[in-house]
């Protein structure tokens, strides 16, 4: 009892007409803004038509504007839209008025083209109504225009976007399919039936299980697990290189590619759609390369793009001095440890030839299970699954170890004698010339403050007099470098870096005062850096000038250093706030004789670098360099340093 009275009065309040329905009404008829608005922005274009009188049409101004006219200069008569509009549309015009005007429930409304004041065509929906008298005579017509031009230029571009793909895909020669995953429904084009020699008609009816019925067992597995893989996100497509039974009794090789195009509302895959190209021949020609690698008497090894082994000789096992029986399926990286340093070289080259770049001639270094430095000669070669699509890379190796030593006595003895031979010719100019100048330049000086005695104390004479002790004592050092007859690395001694600096800082603060530099000595009191004291005073005077002279003229200078201690290096740090250098344009000639960075600064020689750069490495030490333009340079060196 209780449903049934409910059910009346839900259906009395069905039909009660709404209030608001009425006062908007009540609106249009009482306020003309109202109407104004809807035809406004609701529609393109609206129309009246006196049809006692056909010639006179009343026609908004936005019906007008939609054609690109001006609505004021345009007469309130049909012939003037019936002159624009595509004369095979406007047949059809008349039809459907014609029809509505015998027949109310035909109804009014058909896409015509008009012809834009512009040229271009201008798509139309247009729908009317007829008003008619007691007797039932056509007296009056309402219209109303919608643009559909925008989405008809979609549906064109669409439209040519779908013939260009069917295009491509005749062109490609490839079989495509769409499958319903949740449902098993598929659809397959004739092509793919064609591939393993069928007709579409003949594989009927047609689902998932043709897929699987066709399929190489051992290939199933791993189509799953891609598909898997594919499902949750982990890949952007679907792809297998596959076996399908063809209708001979042959396998043949196809490539399968897919990718999700739908998901239900709970994110699970709907609709994927894909492709089947035969690779049989390639293949084959696959197989032939990973045969002849198998069996060739060089180091030869075939990878695919992600550097899983797809093929290796004998002789590269021998090389490698890899003990796994078999290595194909694995990565390249998993099967031999190198170092951090040398893996990611050896990664970035790699990644060059996936690229499509060949490199010859690549000389790297490992250990052997010995250990035993061993001098590989590495061939990197992309190889090409198709025309244009790399499939991996190929790499010859050879073993250069015994050449390389032969080479490298023979330029260490080349080098040893020149060496010597310039060492002897240094040694008599720093002993004779070197020598008796800067004495001659203390000695002199000594005599102006002997002669002036009230400068003794002068700011500039102190410099001089400190710059002059200094000179002298570099002299010194010299003449001790060049003396030792032994190797650098068993001369070295233990200094004190912050008393080089502080040194090195005194002699250059005249330069640094008059280029309103501050220099921030940090370095810790207690660090001790194994060295040659020329060499480290020689070090230190290069970059601290070079940070002055290279200052920005838009900030107020700085050149700070500082150190932190290391498993094996105590890392001296010089960093400045000036011009900065481009990198990646200068840093494989950053190093360089007579190379300059900032053609503007004058006394730039471009020696400095070299010069520090060499005497670093002759005391057992490196340098690495971070710059960016207009922000400042670092520069990290590496000195040795006594562990006990």
């Amino acid at each position: 009892m209780i449903n049934k009275e409910k059910k009346v009065a839900n259906t009395t309040l069905g039909k009660k007409e709404n209030y608001l329905k009425k006062e908007l009404y009540n609106l249009i008829k009482n306020d003309s803004t109202v109407f104004d608005f809807l035809q406004d922005v609701t529609i393109d274009g609206l129309w009246f038509w006196d049809l006692d009188k056909p010639e006179n049409e009343w026609m908004n101004p936005k019906f007008w504007t939609t054609l690109g006219y001006e609505p004021e200069e345009m007469p309130h008569k049909s012939s003037a839209w019936q002159d624009i509009i595509f004369q095979e549309d406007l047949k059809n015009v008349y039809k459907n008025f014609a029809e509505h005007s015998k027949n109310p429930e035909h109804p009014f409304d058909q896409i015509v083209r008009y012809k834009h004041k512009l040229g271009h065509t201008i798509w139309i929906q247009c729908k009317g109504l007829i008003w008619r008298d007691s007797k039932g005579k056509p007296r009056r017509m309402l219209g109303a225009h919608t643009d559909l031009t925008k989405l008809k230029n979609a549906e064109e571009s669409l439209r040519k976007q779908i013939d260009s793909f069917q295009h491509i895909i005749d062109g490609t020669d490839m079989g495509t399919w769409q499958w319903n995953i949740q449902t098993g429904e598929v659809v397959f084009n004739e092509r793919w039936a064609n591939i393993i020699g069928y007709t579409l008609d003949e594989l009927k009816p047609i689902s998932i299980d043709t897929w699987l019925k066709y399929a190489h067992p051992e290939d199933l597995k791993k189509s799953n697990e891609l598909l898997q893989d594919h499902f949750s996100g982990k890949t952007s497509v679907y792809e297998i290189e596959a076996r399908m039974k063809h209708k001979n009794g042959d396998y043949i090789w196809v490539l399968d590619k897919g990718k999700v195009v739908s998901r239900d509302a709970q994110g699970d895959p709907e609709w994927m759609i894909g492709s089947h190209q035969e690779i049989n021949e390639k293949k084959k020609d696959y197989e032939r390369n990973r045969l002849f690698i198998e069996q060739a008497p060089s180091a030869i090894a075939m990878f695919d793009v992600e550097m899983n082994y797809l093929a290796a000789s004998q002789k590269w096992y021998e090389v490698y001095e890899i003990n796994e029986e078999n290595v194909i399926g694995k990565l390249y990286y998993d099967i031999r440890t190198r170092t951090k340093k040398l893996t990611n070289q050896i990664k970035e080259i790699h990644q060059k030839c996936l690229n499509g770049e060949v490199i010859r001639d690549h000389e790297k270094e490992i250990k052997s299970v010995n250990k035993a430095t061993k001098w590989l000669l590495c061939e990197y070669r992309p190889w090409y699954s198709n025309e244009n699509k790399i499939g991996g890379i190929i790499i010859h190796t050879s073993d250069i170890t015994k050449i390389k030593k032969e080479k490298e006595l023979q330029a260490i003895l080349e080098v040893t004698k020149d060496q010597n031979r310039r060492l002897k010719n240094f040694a008599h100019i720093v002993s004779h010339n070197l020598k008796s100048h800067s004495g001659n330049f203390e000695m002199l000086l000594d005599l102006y403050i002997q002669e002036n005695p009230e400068v003794e104390y002068n700011e500039i004479i102190q410099l001089f007099k400190k710059a002059s002790q200094n000179l002298s004592e570099t002299v010194l050092h010299l003449n001790d470098v060049v003396l030792i007859n032994t190797t650098l690395s068993e001369n070295l001694s233990s200094i004190s870096l912050k008393r080089i600096i502080d040194k090195v800082i005194r002699t250059v603060s005249a330069f640094a005062i008059e280029s309103k530099v501050v220099i921030n000595n940090n370095v810790d009191e207690n660090i001790l850096v194994l060295a040659i004291q020329a060499y480290l005073d020689s070090i230190i005077l290069n970059f601290i000038t070079n940070s002055i002279k290279y200052r920005s003229p838009d900030r107020k200078s700085h050149v700070t250093l500082t150190t932190e201690k290391n498993k094996d290096y105590v890392v001296l740090k010089i960093e400045d706030n000036g011009l900065g250098i481009d990198l990646k344009k200068h840093r494989s000639k950053l190093f360089g004789m007579y190379k300059t960075f900032h053609p503007n600064v004058s006394n730039s020689r471009g020696i400095g670098l070299f010069i520090a750069k060499n005497q670093i490495e002759a005391i057992g030490g490196d340098i690495e360099v971070e710059s960016e333009v207009n922000y400042g340079t670092t520069f990290k060196i590496y000195f040795r340093y006594e562990k006990s």
